[in-house]
This record gives C-alpha cells, structure tokens and sequence, in this order.
C-alpha cells in the first residue's frame, strides 16, 4: 500500500511538472508568435513603400494626401535622438554611480530613489504639459526639437539611472577592493574599474530609452510641435542655438498618417522604418557591447 501512494504521489509531482512546463514553453512562444504576427501584419501592408528610395529621400510635401517623403522626418527623429541622450546619459549615469558608490543610506537617498521611481510612472502626456510650460513658453524655447530634446530626456532618466545602478552593482566588489588595495583612489577605481566593466549593461538601459524616444509622440505634439515643411537644423545663430527648430518625428508623423484616411495606407510604411531603425541600433549596440566586453576581458 506504502508503495502505490509513493508511486501515486510521484506520477502527481510529474504531472504538474509537466503542466508547468507546458504552460512555460507555451507562454514563451506565444510571445514570439504575437511578435512575428504584429511585425508581418505591418510589414504586408507597408514594406513595398518603405522600401522606396522617393518615399525615404524625398523631403514631404504636406497636405492632406501626404504627398513626398519622410526625409525630414527621419533627420528629426535622428536629431531627437542625439538631443535627448546627450543630455539624459551623462546626468543618468552619473546619478547612478552617486546613489550605488557614494551616497550613504539615509533619509535623503531614500527621498531620490523615491523621486526617480514617480518619474517612472508618470504618464508621458504629463511631461508633454511641463515642456509645454517650461520649456516652450516659459524659457522661451518655441516649439522646438531643443524643448522637446529636453522633455524626453527627462522622462528617460529612470530608465538610464535604473540600468546603470543595476550594472555597477552587478560588478563584483572583489574588482573594487583589489584596486582599493593597490593605492589606487575611489574615483579613478570607478572610472577605470566599474565604469569598463558596466559598460554593457548601461549601454542597454541606453538602447531602452533610445526605444522609448523613438516611439513618443504625445510630448512631441505639445513641445516640439509637428513643421514638416522644412529641413529641421541641428545648430543656429538664433535663440535657441541647438536644435532650434519645431519639427515632426517619424512617431508623430504615424500619428497623423494613422488618423487621415487618405495617408493610413503610408502610417504602415512609416512603420516598417521605425522598426527598421530600431533593430539597427539594438544590433549595433550589442555588437559595440560585445567587441567591448571581449577587448576588456582580455
């Protein structure tokens, strides 16, 4: 009797084993399967203009049936993106090197990790209205890729903060206190120790935000406002002198093209380069983070 109830019980603990692992595999590919079907259903639709060389190099023309290019479009979002990292990176990781090598654990790290986590969570039409105060009619900045460069860069902050506090804790803290014990200072054990060795993982939380840049278009609308009848600058002589021009994104341009009957056939292609350009970057960046992580292991 002893040894049926055994048997029965191992049968039962195969059974759910195998449940669990059917269920796991089963999620995993229907991820995979909503991923194939949402990018094939854009792509049917919008890869044979995509791949136009008119509709990629030719500057728009506006107007109701969207005629030209996306040309300015693309320079804009390049822009955007270049803006935006510029200044979101530097103050991202030097946050996170702050909060994860120097700051102690007191009230007042607890209120910053307090901050970074509620600018997480609001929504990104929010940061659309503050750049629209601020930025755009308080500082004067019009409706500009510079303003909207700015209001993007504030709501990627998390992101990049997150990821580099998550890479510099990942290295070990034997690194540390062998460059401790050579005499070496704590600022040059960071930059010469931690910073080569989280390197990767912070360029990810970088390819994160650069996603997340990509696809906004509600803080674009209210900061950077929606020109596409002119080649945006990266530089002027006039107030603002960096990105000093108001423009339209390839995210906002979907928008409009989405929402206009005559221009929905189009929103498809503009989709197609969006999802061309952000498969661009992520391979060019886990190819930099790679050739890196084998030059520094070396």
């Amino acid at each position: 009797m002893k040894i049926e109830f055994e048997k029965g019980n191992v049968a039962k603990i195969q059974m759910e084993q195998n449940i669990a692992l059917g269920t796991l595999w089963f999620s995993g590919w229907l991820i995979v399967a909503v991923l194939i079907f949402i990018i094939g259903y854009i792509f049917y639709f919008g890869l044979p203009t995509a791949l136009s060389f008119q509709y990629l190099f030719t500057p728009p023309e506006g107007g109701r049936y969207d005629t030209g290019g996306i040309l300015y479009q693309s320079i804009a979002t390049l822009y955007l993106i270049f803006g935006a990292i510029l200044v979101a990176a530097p103050i991202g990781i030097f946050a996170a090197i702050y909060l994860t090598e120097y700051a102690p654990q007191n009230t007042i790290t607890k209120l910053i990790g307090f901050a970074i986590e509620n600018l997480a969570g609001i929504p990104s039409i929010i940061y659309g209205l503050f750049g629209l105060a601020f930025f755009v009619i308080f500082l004067k900045f019009e409706y500009s890729l510079f303003a909207g460069a700015l209001t993007v860069a504030i709501m990627v902050l998390p992101v990049i903060i997150r990821t580099s506090e998550e890479a510099l804790l990942s290295v070990p803290q034997r690194l540390r206190q062998s460059s401790l014990a050579l005499g070496v200072n704590k600022w040059q054990t960071i930059s010469n120790v931690v910073l080569p060795s989280a390197f990767p993982g912070i360029l990810t939380g970088i390819l994160l935000s650069i996603g997340r840049i990509i696809g906004e278009s509600a803080i674009l609308i209210l900061a950077a406002g929606g020109s596409i009848t002119a080649m945006p600058s990266l530089l002027s002589s006039d107030y603002p002198f960096f990105l000093p021009d108001s423009a339209r994104t390839l995210a906002v341009h979907l928008y409009y093209q989405a929402t206009s009957y005559d221009s929905r056939g189009k929103a498809f292609a503009t989709g197609v380069v969006l999802i061309f350009i952000i498969l661009f970057l992520n391979f060019s960046i886990n190819q930099i983070s790679k050739s890196y992580r084998k030059r520094f292991v070396r």
